[in-house]
């Protein structure tokens, strides 16, 4: 003998015992979509990002009424960027409301100069999803 204990190998499968498998917490199902149509469900835009960072659609930065002065943070999620108005927001929407993603973001994130953006605006959490085109492409290689 090696000193090394032999593993026991089940001969056969058994089926699962019924009495254990019902006693197994059920998980809790996904929450329901939003509707896309309502009035303050997520506005869907599909913004051009210029070579400064600067996104080219203030429509979602309207239908989340962010304006001039409110400090906004930006946050970086994978490949994806979520920026929220925060108090302690490092960055400060400029006089002509607009979105800029700034250069080391946008290195993280691979959004290019001259790329098209993916925005989700959600004024009930006012926040705003931006999702590159490498994103997107990930996303619908999952489908």
């Amino acid at each position: 003998m090696t000193g090394i204990p032999s593993l026991a190998l089940p001969n056969r499968i058994t089926a699962p015992d019924l009495g254990r498998v019902a006693s197994l917490p059920v998980p809790m199902g996904l929450p329901p979509l939003r509707d896309l149509g309502a009035a303050d469900g997520p506005r869907l835009s599909i913004a051009l990002m210029e070579g400064g960072g600067r996104l080219q659609d203030r429509g979602a930065v309207a239908a989340l009424g962010w304006s001039a002065g409110d400090r906004l943070l930006t946050t970086l999620v994978r490949t994806s960027v979520v920026i929220r108005r925060r108090p302690d927001g490092v960055f400060v929407m400029p006089r002509k409301p607009y979105v800029t993603l700034p250069a080391p973001v946008r290195r993280s994130c691979g959004a290019l100069a001259d790329s098209r953006l993916l925005l989700v605006a959600d004024p009930l959490h006012d926040v705003l999803i931006v999702h590159p085109e490498a994103a997107m492409q990930a996303m619908l290689r999952q489908c």
